[in-house]
């Protein structure tokens, strides 16, 4: 059993809120910060929530004195935000209160009178993951009046500190809402938390939805506008471009295309990484635990994709790079389950190919991808198997070779096969390991790859762009 010490400290109040007792007195609870930047929670009664990832809290007694002194060297306010794809996956310290950056997706559902004012909108993190969060009472009116005021037309991002953490249950994903009093919500404030988040959002060209307005009582829709189709959010702005083209683009774009996966390449890097899980930042580590420069204590190491592979479509070829949340979701495992079983195999070379990434190669895909001229990079942005986006996307490189006065037929839909994938939608995650440059990619024809595993997964229908074929 622990016991009861005396202590003398030095330390900052990085955040200060009050709480109702049922005497109806007002109770102080803080977050203490000491000159190491390790935070702890002040209360003056137990209770089950944790502000800190501390396993002690700080109990102030009758005879506790305070006196404010000038202590330099002991910092603000650090977040430590949780990535929302570890809340979904439901990695997570049950109890403990987190901090939380994204921009606003989707308004759901808002209910601003009565009893029970709540409002539930999506985030969208530098993963494009997406995670429900739901705000009460006061937090909710103050979101709501922002929406209502907000005359720009950039992207909504939103802070939410001290957010508690929603397990899933059923067929209801893992979500968050604002704590009772402890957390605190700012929206597009000029802080350096946002400025950072909102820079990194531009670099990686993620797109983040504008204009929300509110609409009468139950809902809350996008201004001038209705949902958009999945058509629609796929493709976006984005120019429909042949291999051929994005070979030769010489600037920084966004743009869509339909190809098929023939090789999977492993000549610079392994096909997966060491990374933090809190900003899936790359780790020298090799050995758990350890703390990652983000200031995250990790108690395990952790894997995630990073895999470039070989596109072909007709006799062009080109090399595009996948992220983990691609990866992921096309083969089915995470990298530490592919790399478990590549164990139990016998295989501990993380710079060989595992048989499960075998599951990418022979499908046909459409991509959105930025193209990043300076390092020879094709970053997959999204990805999809869906039917009827790849018969979207070849009309749309139909038109674009005819406006060209190329002659490109379409082949008959009645010589079509069922595609292998079942219908999907993949969002990339957006690692920082983004910035590294690639050796420049060599265009190749498919004559001179090596295709061993892809001449008996596909047709030459399948890899000639002139027979590019529809999908029932």
């Amino acid at each position: 059993m622990a016991q009861k010490k005396l202590l003398k400290l030095s330390v900052r109040i990085s955040d200060l809120w009050f709480i109702s007792t049922p005497n109806k007195s007002e109770q102080a609870e803080m977050v203490f910060v000491d000159s190491d930047g390790d935070e702890i929670h002040v209360v003056c009664k137990q209770d089950q929530l944790k502000v800190c990832d501390h396993q002690f809290k700080l109990v102030f007694i009758g005879v506790t004195v305070v006196r404010e002194c000038v202590l330099g060297d002991i910092p603000f306010r650090k977040y430590r935000f949780a990535g929302f794809a570890d809340v979904v996956a439901g990695q997570f310290e049950r109890g403990l209160l987190v901090d939380v950056i994204g921009v606003v997706e989707e308004v759901v559902f808002r209910q601003v009178l009565g009893k029970g004012r709540r409002v539930v909108f999506k985030l969208k993190d530098l993963s494009q993951q997406l995670l429900s969060c739901t705000l009460w009472d006061d937090y909710c009116l103050q979101f709501v009046k922002f929406l209502d005021d907000y005359e720009g037309d950039g992207p909504i991002t939103v802070l939410l500190s001290h957010c508690r953490i929603k397990e899933a249950q059923g067929s209801y994903p893992a979500s968050i809402n604002n704590s009772f009093k402890a957390s605190k919500l700012i929206i597009n404030q000029p802080v350096m938390e946002i400025q950072e988040f909102n820079e990194r959002l531009a670099e990686l060209g993620i797109e983040a939805r504008s204009g929300f307005k509110s609409h009468g009582e139950g809902s809350t829709q996008l201004l001038g506008s209705i949902q958009l189709s999945s058509k629609e959010s796929f493709f976006g702005n984005a120019e429909a471009k042949t291999i051929v083209e994005i070979n030769t683009i010489s600037e920084e774009i966004v743009c869509v295309t339909v190809d098929t996966i023939t090789r999977i390449q492993l000549d610079n890097h392994s096909w997966c990484y060491t990374a933090c899980i809190q900003c899936h930042k790359k780790s020298d580590a090799e050995m758990a635990p350890f703390t990652c420069a983000c200031g995250k204590y990790n108690k395990e190491v952790v894997l995630r994709y990073r895999l470039e592979v070989m596109i072909n479509q007709g006799n062009e070829s080109t090399k595009f790079l996948l992220w983990d949340r691609e990866c992921s979701e096309l083969i089915g495992q995470s990298a530490d389950a592919v790399n478990k079983l590549k164990i139990e195999d016998g295989d501990v070379d993380l710079n060989v190919s595992p048989q499960a990434l075998n599951k990418l190669l022979g499908h046909e895909l459409t991509f959105k991808i930025k193209v990043q001229p300076k390092f020879r990079n094709f970053v997959v942005l999204k990805c999809s198997a869906d039917s009827s986006l790849i018969n979207a996307m070849m009309d749309m490189l139909a038109n674009a070779e005819t406006s060209s006065k190329m002659d490109i037929p379409v082949s008959d839909s009645n010589h079509s096969a069922q595609h292998k994938f079942q219908s999907l939608s993949v969002t990339a995650d957006h690692d920082p390991l983004l910035g590294l440059p690639l050796t420049p990619t060599k265009r190749q024809t498919f004559q001179d790859c090596d295709d061993e595993l892809g001449i008996s997964r596909i047709s030459p229908a399948q890899l000639s762009f002139n027979k590019l074929k529809k999908h029932a």
